[in-house]
């Protein structure tokens, strides 16, 4: 059995939203105007057909005061017949105290009663009638009342056209309304389209193509300029990362080359195993290098995806610094430099870290000290961490070169030191070391020497000033 196929995610369209969002605005708004046009209106009315039952009711009221006597109602009933035929949709009735019709037949059935004297009627086919109701002259009959109301079905006629017509013309309006916001928002959206059909066009072999930011909305101005930052930002790791392979490759290419072509001769012709031995010795140095180099580039790899330094203890930065400089004492004599380091600082940090960065700064500026002259490691709080900086007397570093002696396989001076000078990640490794720790590096170098500096961050630092010379 084939398992069933996933449907596709659905991709939500902007200009979709926004038509149906303006569609939905004017199908309000037409309904608000509609149902308020249709209720000022059927107020109108209602108000018309009082004001007609009002004034017929005055005259009948008057021409029942100007009889004498109840008699006289009959003499009345011709013309209360005619004012009837007159207008058919009128109607006429004069009830007793005790509920018998007097004139009119019998009344139809309350369905309202409003301020106690406009009422609305149901006559006997079922038709509503509106109209008001007051008492009459208890002279010439007491306790009778005298109702006069006119159909509603004229007015519910027109008023059932006049809401057909409203709602017809809202949907009219709301489909014309969505028809051209569609075309509207289409239209406002295309510079987005250019943008996205500009933006597509960039390969990585054109990636310094940047987006116009000349008419471009100004809605669309923090989105052209993150994108075109986002683009100097990739363009700068694509150049780093072609960089970077290149120095891989030739840094690679020579300690390889050098094992293929040992293997190589000692393979041409029979050797003694002294031979043998010393080859493999030598062999075995150049993995090691290489060990050493494919670990330093995954170390850098790990910080490059973001990881932070763990195990964090307090660390006393002249103590590592003063273990560091035991390690390098040999080195330091036979180069003649001696270090001295000034102050203290505890913070928060990899100890084991904290002496690889001291390490490859120390080693550094060992090599670049003329015989005689001194090192000196200074350590000194700063707020939320500490810092470390490493000064030598060698010579300065060329100004055009000074921003790059933290990235990979940089070597000031010259495209290729010898491989017994280092890879030339050294630093890169202290500017990683730094930023696992929440800090950074930095460096400034001229005619009175060189000093570079790692601060760490942590949270505390405390500091204690105190000489220390380590020869």
């Amino acid at each position: 059995m084939k398992p069933p196929r996933s449907r596709p995610p659905r991709i939500r369209s902007m200009q979709a939203r926004l038509t149906l969002l303006l569609g939905a605005i004017a199908l309000l708004v037409s309904s608000l105007a509609g149902a308020t046009l249709f209720w000022a209106l059927k107020r109108e009315v209602e108000r018309q057909e009082i004001t007609e039952v009002s004034g017929k009711l005055e005259l009948i009221d008057h021409l029942i005061d100007m009889q004498n006597s109840a008699s006289g109602l009959h003499d009345l009933a011709a013309t209360f017949d005619e004012m009837r035929a007159g207008q058919g949709q009128l109607g006429i009735w004069i009830v007793d105290a005790q509920g018998h019709a007097v004139y009119g037949g019998p009344p139809p059935d309350t369905l309202e009663t409003v301020d106690g004297r406009q009422v609305v009627l149901q006559s006997a086919d079922g038709g509503r009638m509106r109209g008001l109701r007051v008492a009459m002259n208890d002279r010439i009959l007491p306790g009778a009342h005298l109702t006069v109301a006119v159909s509603t079905r004229t007015s519910g006629q027109f008023l059932y056209a006049y809401g057909t017509a409203l709602v017809l013309i809202c949907a009219l309006w709301v489909g014309a309304t969505v028809v051209l916001a569609a075309w509207a928002v289409r239209r406002s959206m295309a510079p987005t389209r250019r943008l996205s059909e500009q933006a597509a066009r960039i390969q990585p072999d054109n990636l310094a193509h940047r987006l116009p930011l000349a008419d471009t909305d100004r809605e669309l101005h923090e989105l052209v300029i993150s994108f075109n930052r986002t683009l100097e930002r990739l363009q700068a790791a694509y150049q780093q990362m072609e960089g970077f392979n290149a120095d891989v490759a030739h840094e690679l290419r020579t300690p390889l080359a050098t094992l293929i072509n040992g293997t190589q001769v000692m393979l041409s012709s029979p050797r003694d195993a002294a031979e043998l031995r010393d080859a493999l010795a030598s062999n075995l140095e150049e993995l090691e290098d290489l060990k050493t180099l494919v670990n330093d580039m995954l170390f850098l790899a790990r910080a490059d995806r973001g990881e932070l330094a763990a195990d964090l203890a307090p660390v006393s930065l002249a103590a590592e610094a003063r273990r560091v400089a035991d390690y390098y004492e040999a080195m330091l004599e036979e180069q003649g430099v001696h270090l001295r380091c000034e102050g203290d600082a505890k913070v928060v940090a990899n100890a084991g870290l904290v002496r690889r960065a001291l390490a490859n700064l120390i080693a550094n500026a060992i090599k670049a000290t003329p015989a005689g002259r001194d090192i000196v490691v200074l350590c000194s709080a700063v707020p939320g961490g500490a810092r470390v900086e490493v000064c030598n007397a060698g010579t300065p570093i060329p100004a055009a070169d000074l921003p790059r002696i933290f990235d990979r396989f940089f070597r000031s001076g010259q495209s290729r030191a010898p491989r017994s000078e280092g890879h030339g990640l050294g630093l890169a490794i202290v500017r990683a070391i730094a930023r696992m720790h929440g800090g950074d590096v930095d460096a400034t170098s001229d005619a009175s020497g060189t000093v570079v500096g790692i601060t760490l961050r942590g949270p505390g630092a405390f500091r204690s000033d105190f000489p220390h010379d380590v020869a």
